[in-house]
């Protein structure tokens, strides 16, 4: 005979609501008690009826996602966060990848509302300027993570960019450096932001930013050998860099590699970090220390949001939010 809802409950002395609330991931059930219901129900191999759940509450037990591209490492690690909130409630994540293409984001939006997802996180294209037209008349609950386009009222979770360049330039600085590069990314508002907080750090602690040490790099695919070749053209002037902050940790890892293939040592001579903290690329060689931008974290507070935006079904107390990004330290800078 099949599990129901009702004898885990008789089974734990409980109510069915505190059952249910445990299987939705609401956050006013205490830890102790969804740890007691979740080991009840592994334990009888409890499944729950999604099917069922969803003729008698009108819901798909699913949340859409659209995102510009699989190819970046912290998409992935924000989905792991994502997951990590929706599993336990009974929710799945299904994913759309625009590659950067505007057209392909309105049609991929416009289906993952046909399917009638319960709700919709959306991280948008870097150049995206306004909000997708399905988005404006939809009543299904919207959370974007990152910068939000023109003319969106809804929640988003963001980065607190500019401090991504800050605490990368403070890093270096509170290590002794006072010759510090900076090799920028694209030309976006996200990457403006993390320039302005680097330029901000600098002129609080009164070190001079000099023009020639500020590079622009070709995002994508030839990160590193910017990073390489501009790291190159840098050891060959009359004055040399202490310290590099890397828009990406390619670029980072491009920079130590020219200079060590230059005999340069680091962090002696030469101190880097980058930004993503991708582990595959920052553990290599003289490991990269990196701005974390906290991806999974992200995730988890989109996905709270989400399940909660879901649960009210209508007006909404709740506020959008940005997070700090953090330092990892590795070999590539020294210990304060």
């Amino acid at each position: 005979m099949a599990i129901r809802l009702q004898d885990i409950a008789d089974d734990l002395n409980l109510s069915k609501m505190t059952i249910s609330k445990v299987l939705r991931g609401q956050t006013d059930v205490s830890a102790e008690t969804k740890a007691r219901v979740l080991k009840r129900m592994k334990e009888l191999n409890y499944r729950p009826n999604i099917s069922a759940r969803g003729l008698r509450t009108g819901q798909t037990y699913s949340v859409g996602m659209v995102v510009p591209t699989l190819a970046d490492p912290s998409i992935a690690q924000m989905v792991r966060g994502i997951n990590e909130v929706l599993r336990p409630a009974s929710y799945s994540v299904v994913i759309s990848s625009v590659e950067g293409d505007a057209e392909v984001e309105e049609r991929e939006t416009e289906l993952h509302l046909s399917r009638q997802v319960d709700a919709l996180i959306v991280c948008p294209r870097s150049d995206a300027s306004d909000t997708p037209q399905v988005l404006k008349t939809t009543t299904v609950p919207v959370i974007y993570v990152g910068p939000t386009p023109a003319r969106f009222t809804g929640l988003s979770i963001g980065l607190r960019e500019a401090e991504v360049g800050q605490i990368a330039a403070e890093h270096l600085l509170e290590r002794r450096c006072r010759r510090i590069a900076y090799l920028r990314g694209s030309r976006t508002a996200v990457a403006d932001q993390r320039f302005a907080g680097f330029l901000e750090a600098m002129r609080s602690a009164g070190v001079a930013v000099r023009q020639e040490w500020i590079v622009d790099t070709q995002p994508g695919e030839a990160d590193y050998r910017s990073g390489f070749a501009v790291m190159k053209r840098l050891l060959a002037g009359k004055t040399r860099p202490d310290g590099v902050v890397a828009y990406t940790d390619l670029l980072a890892a491009g920079a130590r590699d020219a200079a060590l293939a230059d005999g340069v040592e680091i962090p002696r001579s030469l101190q880097v970090i980058g930004c993503g903290n991708v582990a595959p690329v920052c553990e290599t060689q003289v490991a990269l220390t990196s701005v974390d931008l906290v991806p999974e974290e992200i995730g988890r507070r989109v996905a709270r949001i989400a399940l909660k935006r879901i649960d009210e079904k209508g007006e909404t107390s709740l506020r959008s939010a940005t997070l700090s990004p953090r330092i990892v330290q590795r070999e590539s800078t020294r210990t304060s």
